[in-house]
């Protein structure tokens, strides 16, 4: 925990998983079967709509914002980078996405003025234009590392294991004798305090070609 928000970081001399480049994530392997990753989709976004007391939508977020954001004008594209620049802009105004999003709320529970309190009880020193963007990157964290600890739990007996936490996400090293797990896994680790988020789990051979499963 290096960072003041209380997402990991990489050791100084330790291996930079967090910080590798894609183009080298194949020389990844795993000592069991397979690399299982599972993954928030838009994590933050769906921590934002938590805080807002909106119910988690059961599909791409992106998605879910062009259709009823942004009512069909936009791609997915282009309404993740829309919903995204708008979010952390303390000084944009967007009447529809505040209706979800709701910021504003969001600070007067979580900001005195000078410090976060976040759901998970950090607190951490903030100006106005930094406080939405730690309450939310923290709180993201914790949720993903509360998860991790459950998927760590349910596997503690078995072969398979958590080979490391990247950002949103959970990486197992997963052998082939506990395959019948993975959707109890996936289940498990959508299944978080601030509501069910929606999960992308990935498979593959290697760190750098992983497919997603249909579930």
């Amino acid at each position: 925990f290096g960072t003041i928000t209380g997402r990991l970081s990489t050791e100084k001399n330790s291996f930079p998983i967090l910080t590798m480049p894609k183009l080298y994530r194949r020389c990844i392997k795993p000592t069991n079967d397979w690399f299982l990753e599972l993954d928030f989709n838009a994590a933050e976004l769906r921590t934002v709509l938590a805080l807002s007391g909106i119910k988690q939508p059961q599909e791409d977020i992106h998605a879910w914002n062009a259709k009823n954001i942004y009512a069909g004008k936009y791609s997915r594209e282009e309404a993740k980078r829309k919903t995204i620049s708008w979010l952390y802009n303390p000084t944009a105004v967007h009447y529809t996405a505040a209706r979800y999003y709701n910021r504003d709320s969001i600070k007067e529970k979580y900001w005195d003025g000078e410090y976060v309190t976040t759901p998970f009880s950090r607190k951490i020193k903030a100006d106005h234009d930094h406080a939405l963007n730690y309450i939310v990157q923290s709180a993201t964290s914790d949720v993903t590392l509360r998860q991790a600890i459950k998927i760590a739990d349910i596997l503690k007996d078995k072969k398979s294991f958590i080979v490391f936490c990247l950002h949103d996400s959970v990486v197992i090293d997963l052998s082939y004798e506990d395959k019948d797990m993975i959707q109890d896994l996936i289940q498990v680790f959508a299944n978080t305090s601030l509501g069910n988020y929606y999960v992308n789990a990935s498979i593959g051979k290697d760190f750098g070609v992983l497919k997603k499963i249909k579930k």
